[in-house]
Order: C-alpha cells, then structure tokens, then sequence
C-alpha cells in the first residue's frame, strides 16, 4: 500500500489542492517517490489530473491536513482511503502513524467548496452590516471614512447616524 501526503516544501500542506508536490511513502515509512501537484498546468481538470496520478503510483491512502468536500468526494469515489492529520505540529515520523490520522469517509466532513462559500458572503456581510432599521452596520466609534466591523466597507461621509446606510 503506498500513502500520499500532500506537500509544501518539508511540511504537510495546509489544504490537499494547494499542496505544492505530494510524497509518496510505502507502509514502512520508506519515501518511494513525490510529484508536484498537477493543478498548477491542469487547471480546472487538476482535481481529476491528481486522482489519476494517484491510483497510477498504486496510492491507496491520503494524508492530508485540510481538504475541500469536492476534492474528498472525488478520492472516496476513486477508492482511495483519506485521512486527515489530528494535528498541524507533527513530526515526520508521526505523519505517517495512523494514530495521528481521522478518517474522512463522507464528502460532507471536507470543507465547503469556495464557490458556494462566495456565494454565501455577499448575503453573510449583509446581514451583519445592515440592522433592519436603516442605520448601517452599527460600526460604533469607527468614525467618518472607518472600517465597519461587520462588512469592512469604509463608512460614507455623512456617518452612522445620518439615516443613510453604510456603503455610501
């Protein structure tokens, strides 16, 4: 069985698609091989371009320390067994120790997919920046041309309190 740990330079990466190169290691811990992540020529195909290379090295099992629900559920239905590190301060022989691994077994336990995270924001910062009474986003004492806390947007020149919202 042969384990892919996705990478960036000596440490496990922090997200499995962003990973600069992926080791490869047999059940000893022995380094067999790495790749560089194919997203960086594949593009919108680097999702399917890496599970591919995966099952061509014979990878039965992926370590990762973050991963996307798209990404997890194209490794599930690929067949591959996908962990996730317990911890982001291992040591390179924990790495490999399944005592340090979570399995991941449904595509729900990734992370949500950016595309649906921004198209989620826009109605998020609306409603933390907008009351329903008119008034803005409540950016107390962040006086004229400040930084509201809800939205980030810069305050229009007439304040808070001028009746007008608060991306004037």
């Amino acid at each position: 069985m042969t384990i892919a740990i996705a990478m960036n330079q000596d440490r496990p990466a922090g997200h499995f698609m962003k990973a600069e190169h992926f080791a490869l290691f047999d059940d000893d811990g022995q380094a067999l091989a790495q790749f560089a992540n194919p997203r960086v020529t594949e593009g919108c195909g680097a999702k399917n371009a890496l599970i591919s290379m995966l099952k061509a090295n014979q990878v039965t099992r992926v370590v990762t320390r973050h991963i996307g629900e798209h990404a997890l559920a194209g490794l599930l239905d690929a067949g591959l067994h996908v962990y996730q590190l317990t911890n982001g301060r291992l040591n390179p022989t924990q790495w490999l120790s399944p005592a340090y691994w979570q399995p991941l077994t449904d595509a729900s336990q990734g992370g949500p997919a950016l595309q649906r995270m921004k198209q989620q924001q826009p109605q998020q910062r609306k409603a933390a920046c907008h009351s329903g009474r008119g008034r803005g986003c409540g950016a107390q004492d962040s006086g004229i041309g400040g930084q509201h806390r809800g939205c980030g947007h810069g305050q229009g020149q007439r304040g808070r309190n001028s009746g007008h919202g608060c991306h004037e």
